[in-house]
């Protein structure tokens, strides 16, 4: 659907359509990271709670090492679909440029994580936080301010 738009630049539907293929990269796989985490931080709120009532840690130590052990996946990850993605697109191949393209997408791709991961922190289960989580991307797909003009 994206193939090699990136180059197209003439009119302002041109630029709205490279904005759109950025949108969907990102959203894609965001949602995808968030829903995959979602089982995982689950089955280890188990073992955090055995270890904090035999006081072997605290929460906050928890928590930190769930973000740590996140970061070189996700860096991985958005290091082979950035790759991908942009040269399907076909957007100018400049260092500067695919940098700060690497760049949206592992933050946004460590956002979306780490809201799949909150979402199991707050509520009782992952049933219910696949519930909420799935009411927000509503949310965040209305007010992300990607809107389609009208002709």
């Amino acid at each position: 659907m994206y193939w090699d738009i990136g180059g197209k630049r003439d009119d302002q539907q041109d630029l709205i359509n490279s904005m759109g293929s950025m949108y969907g990269a990102v959203l894609f796989l965001g949602i995808q990271n968030a829903s995959a985490v979602q089982p995982v931080v689950d089955i280890e709120r188990t073992v955090f709670y055995r270890e904090r009532a035999a006081g072997m840690y605290s929460a906050l130590p928890y928590a930190f090492s769930q973000v740590l052990v996140e970061i070189p996946y996700i860096f991985a990850q958005a290091v082979v679909y950035s790759l991908i993605v942009y040269s399907m697109i076909g957007f100018e191949w400049t260092v500067e440029k695919f940098a700060w393209y690497f760049f949206f997408q592992l933050m946004c791709f460590l956002y979306m994580t780490f809201y799949g991961m909150m979402t199991v922190a707050i509520t009782p289960n992952a049933s219910i936080a696949a519930i909420i989580a799935a009411s927000f991307y509503g949310v965040f797909n209305l007010f992300s301010g990607f809107m389609i003009p009208r002709p």
